[in-house]
């Protein structure tokens, strides 16, 4: 399980590395799709790699993280969402919340400008910046997403991985 990542200096040691075997790839496959769909087929191609690290388990191709385990569930990487191979459902946030949500901090309802209807608390979201589109952060719902618009305080979602964290900065 990875623990919550930091961008305080740290730096993720790999402690194995390894090309996934096949009956592994086909497991690998099968749980990106119960959490992204039918692109989880997709975002590998049998050249996968599993990344050991001190903080958890990676999935990488290409030298580049575009998967991680998170409480036994693997989600798409920011390099993964990004790059278009992988999509979560987005959450938008407005442009003053963009250093606090890079910086790990979780999100508060008062900084999301739009959510995608009909998301349960416990799912897993996107974040984007309202101006760009682009994915900020990978974050769990603490509420359903009917509830985050009306909610005028707290924090409603759950920063896992964001921009600059140890994920984002691995070299392989």
């Amino acid at each position: 399980m990875l623990k919550k990542a930091s961008s305080c200096g740290e730096k993720m040691d790999i402690l194995k590395r390894y090309t996934i075997r096949k009956s592994d790839f086909k497991k690998l496959k099968e749980q990106l799709k119960q959490v992204i769909g039918e692109e989880g087929e997709t975002l590998f191609t049998k050249n996968a790699e599993l990344v050991e690290t001190d903080k958890g388990i990676l999935f990488a191709e290409n030298r580049t993280v575009l998967a991680f385990q998170f409480q036994a569930i693997v989600l798409p990487s920011l390099r993964a969402l990004n790059t278009q191979k992988a999509h979560l459902p987005p959450v938008t946030v407005d442009m003053g919340a963009v250093p606090y949500v890079t910086n790990g901090a979780d999100i508060m309802a008062p900084g999301i400008v739009k959510v995608t209807p009909g998301l349960k608390q416990g799912e897993f979201v996107m974040i984007v910046d309202e101006r760009h589109s682009k994915a900020l952060a990978v974050g769990e719902l603490l509420v359903n997403s009917d509830e985050i618009l009306a909610r005028k305080k707290g924090k409603v979602i759950k920063n896992i991985h964001y921009v600059n964290d140890e994920i984002w900065s691995l070299q392989l």
